[in-house]
C-alpha cells in the first residue's frame, strides 16, 4: 500500500501476520517423513523414503483456520474492507481460529500413520525439519492472537443482536411484542376464535318503521265493521 508505515501495526498484529504467512509457506514442505533402510548384509541394501506436507487429514483445516485467521487481520489492519457486525468480537475470532488450527495440525500429527501401522527394524518415522519450524510458528501466530484479543478488551461473549432478525410481519406502523413481553390478561389464548366484544351488551330496543299503506276502518260507502245497521240488513 503506497505510503503505509509498517510501523503504525502493534506488534502482536506483526506477530499474527508474519507468523501466519510463515506458518502457510512451511506447510508445503516436508512436514513429515517416512523412511525405511534395511536389507540383508552383503547380498543386497534397499532404502526408501518418502516426505508428507501438511496437507494431510485434520491438518488440512488447521492450515486453512491459521490462514483464515492472518487474512482477517489483514483486513482489518490494512483496512481492504468493512469488517460486518459479528456476534463475538473479531480479535477473539482470530485467537479461536489460530488456537483451533494449531491442535488440528497437532491432532494430525499424532494420528497421522503413512505406514498403516507398519514397524519394524530399519523403519522410521516422524515430523520432519520443516514440521518442526511450522508447529513454532503455528503456536507463536496463536500466542500473538491471544495477546491481541487481551490488549482489545473484547469479551468472550455472544451478541444476539449481532444475528440477522427476519422480517417483521403485520400492521405497519403497528409496535411488536418483543421475546419475554408479557401477554395482556384479557387476551385471548393462541388459537383461540376471535370474541365478538359485542356479547352480553345490552340491546337497544327495536323500532318499528311506519305502515306504508294503512287499512282504513271501513271503505268509502260502507258502514263500519261493528255499526249495528250493518248487521239489520
Amino acid at each position: 500500500m503506497p505510503g503505509f508505515d509498517l510501523k503504525q501495526i502493534n506488534r502482536n498484529d506483526q506477530g499474527i501476520l508474519g507468523a501466519g504467512i510463515a506458518a502457510f509457506i512451511f506447510s508445503f514442505l516436508p512436514w513429515y517423513q517416512a523412511s525405511y533402510n534395511g536389507g540383508v548384509a552383503g547380498i543386497f541394501h534397499e532404502s526408501y523414503s518418502r516426505n508428507y506436507s501438511a496437507w494431510q487429514g485434520f491438518g488440512i483445516l488447521g492450515v486453512l483456520l491459521l490462514l483464515a485467521a492472518v487474512a482477517i487481520t489483514a483486513i482489518r489492519v490494512f483496512s481492504i474492507a468493512q469488517l460486518p457486525k459479528a456476534p463475538l468480537g473479531w480479535n477473539v475470532i482470530v485467537a479461536g481460529a489460530a488456537g483451533l488450527g494449531t491442535l488440528f495440525v497437532l491432532f494430525e500429527w499424532l494420528i497421522f500413520d503413512p505406514l498403516n501401522g507398519v514397524h519394524g527394524k530399519g523403519i522410521s518415522e516422524g515430523l520432519a525439519w520443516a514440521g518442526y519450524i511450522f508447529l513454532i510458528l503455528a503456536i507463536a501466530e496463536t500466542v500473538f492472537a491471544f495477546l491481541n484479543f487481551k490488549a482489545s478488551g473484547e469479551k468472550v461473549a455472544w451478541d444476539s443482536s449481532a444475528m440477522p432478525r427476519p422480517a417483521a410481519t403485520g400492521t405497519p406502523g403497528a409496535p411488536l411484542a418483543s421475546y419475554g413481553t408479557p401477554v395482556a390478561p384479557n387476551a385471548a389464548p393462541y388459537g383461540a376464535p376471535p370474541v365478538d366484544s359485542s356479547f352480553g351488551a345490552p340491546q337497544a330496543a327495536p323500532t318499528q318503521a311506519p305502515a306504508s299503506n294503512p287499512v282504513p276502518d271501513s271503505a268509502p260507502g260502507f258502514p263500519p265493521p261493528n255499526d249495528p245497521s250493518n248487521a239489520a240488513g
